[in-house]
């Protein structure tokens, strides 16, 4: 394909990914080629008589058949966009999901003060960063059992010029002090769901931050039961929830001495957070 032009090079991209099942071929094949050109979008869609060179081509033509093969296209671009921060993924971390942001915007709302937050399983370390970012100089504490998340976290903080603590540390056992809020989004997949996943979720993003014991319910259970030792007077959890959770969630967190309990929707409608005081 030499000399060929922006525009060519879209529709061949576009109708190989659309061959391939892949969900919006022509998105991703702009934004592969607007990633490797250095342009956004917008700026492709007004350069579309452009010609590509052949090593800008050879490199489209390696992302392009890697999104054939249904990897998440954040892999193919070590990148993503969450809560305005620009955040590396690997293959280490999950890929941040857009109603993960509710949750970073309902605790900016609704604690513009706290002073110190304990993220557990930080991952890429994208809501940690955003709540450095969208806060007023909070303390944040932010664990992972992962050593190469959490490494993949650090440089993002880096990059973010957000001031984190990251501990290696499964659950609370590396953890010193009291907060005022506890964050977590952990692995809340059951053996059964994650069967059903889409083929980009199961057979790239790892497994073990995906998958929960106890059909889901593990993490929840291992921090409330010992969320208290790490909470101020007044502190508060914070949970992202699978929808059909809430429930058992809910009595667990009863049966632990929680009173003041909250379900909160996402935009589907579906339960998607929960604060517990």
């Amino acid at each position: 394909m030499k000399n060929r032009k922006n525009s060519e090079i879209i529709n061949w991209a576009a109708d190989l990914l659309s061959s391939k099942d892949i969900e919006n071929p022509r998105f991703d094949s702009e934004y592969i080629i607007s990633h490797v050109l250095g342009m956004s979008r917008l700026e492709l869609n007004l350069h579309q008589e452009d010609n590509v060179t052949e090593n800008n081509f050879a490199l489209i033509q390696s992302m392009v058949s890697r999104r054939g093969k249904h990897e998440p296209l954040q892999y193919i671009l070590s990148e993503t966009e969450f809560y305005g921060c620009k955040i590396k993924v690997t293959e280490n971390v999950l890929i941040p999901r857009p109603e993960t942001e509710l949750l970073v915007e309902k605790i900016i709302i609704e604690n513009p003060c706290v002073k110190t937050i304990l993220e557990i399983g930080t991952g890429s370390g994208a809501i940690a960063i955003a709540l450095a970012k969208g806060l007023k100089s909070p303390e944040i504490t932010a664990t992972d059992i992962s050593e190469d998340a959490i490494k993949v976290a650090e440089i993002n903080a880096l990059e973010n010029n957000a001031d984190i603590i990251f501990i290696v540390s499964d659950i609370f056992e590396n953890v010193k002090g009291k907060f005022d809020l506890i964050v977590s989004n952990p692995p809340y997949i059951s053996d059964d769901e994650y069967k059903k996943l889409a083929r980009e979720i199961r057979e790239f993003e790892p497994r073990d931050a995906l998958l929960a014991k106890d059909n889901g319910l593990y993490f929840y259970k291992k921090i409330l039961e010992k969320a208290k030792e790490y909470l101020t007077d007044k502190g508060k959890i914070y949970f992202e929830i699978s929808y059909n959770l809430a429930g058992k969630i809910k009595k667990f967190a009863n049966d632990n001495g929680y009173k003041k309990i909250e379900v909160f929707k996402d935009l589907n409608g579906f339960d998607r957070m929960m604060r517990i005081e």
